[in-house]
């Protein structure tokens, strides 16, 4: 199993195997009009998707008119964006807490930043996050939006429940399980960041196969947001409007469960 702070993004046979468990249709239909109202508030059509993965987000806002960009750590999630979206130049390989790259640089500004599917709490520490967060602020134009959603892992340390819920899929004639689950146990980080790591798993076949195999088991450390904390820390990294909620495009909406939803827009002046 590789460290799981040594080997960012998703990788190898997870990467291969990403989209058969993720349920694409069924996502983009909740996640979508909730992103669009959020565009809609600052008249954005410039978008850079930021953790793009497989670039199924930059195809589905591509297809409604905008001028999508995105970007991701892994070179092996980037090639399955490029497959897919082609337009090779809009997809870009950074890693947030990291300097910028030309080509980022040079496509923006952004009228919104999107970061999706907890790729937020992946940047770990603090000097990493507010080194992102800077870079946010550098891509996005003035009153431009940045939209996180993002497991909220504090409140899963207060529910005590390791497992998140675990996936079958049938695939190439056989069954495939993706298993999930959260080590409470790491120390905080250096800096005083309280961390915990995600493990993913994804085992092949099921009691009447001739074998049952161990594809893939990795983990990532991540940070341990709270609603209220990821809000106070928002606005004292420069953004204004912050809002947290519990459903994406509804800022009304109490943040009770981990399923978090952050907006906040780059001042005007």
């Amino acid at each position: 199993m590789t460290r799981p702070e040594t080997t960012p993004g998703i990788r190898g046979t997870m990467s291969r195997l990403y989209d058969v468990f993720v349920d694409w249709d069924g996502r983009l239909a909740r996640e979508l009009p909730g992103l669009e109202k959020h565009l809609a508030s600052v008249g954005a059509r410039k978008v850079l998707d930021l953790g793009c993965g497989t670039g199924r987000h930059v195809a589905a806002l591509a297809a409604r008119g905008y001028d999508v960009h995105g970007a991701d750590v892994s070179d092996d999630m980037l090639a399955q964006a490029r497959a897919l979206v082609g337009a090779p130049e809009r997809l870009h390989a950074w890693r947030m807490g990291e300097p910028l790259g030309d080509g980022l640089r040079r496509a923006a500004p952004f009228d919104a930043l999107v970061c999706m599917g907890s790729v937020w709490p992946q940047v770990a520490s603090e000097s990493a996050a507010r080194a992102a967060a800077s870079a946010m602020l550098e891509l996005l134009r003035p009153g431009g939006i940045v939209v996180l959603g993002l497991k909220a892992f504090a409140h899963r340390r207060g529910t005590k429940e390791p497992s998140l819920p675990i996936l079958k899929r049938e695939h190439e004639g056989r069954s495939l399980w993706f298993v999930r689950f959260v080590d409470f146990t790491p120390p905080p980080l250096a800096d005083g960041t309280r961390v915990v790591d995600l493990h993913m798993a994804i085992v092949a076949g099921d009691a009447l196969a001739d074998e049952q195999t161990a594809l893939h088991h990795g983990a990532t450390r991540v940070r341990e947001w709270a609603a209220d904390e990821l809000a106070t820390w928002l606005s004292a990294r420069g953004f204004v409007d912050v809002h947290v909620s519990g459903k994406l495009g509804d800022p009304t909406v109490p943040a009770t469960t981990e399923d978090v939803f952050a907006s906040a827009r780059k001042p005007a002046g």
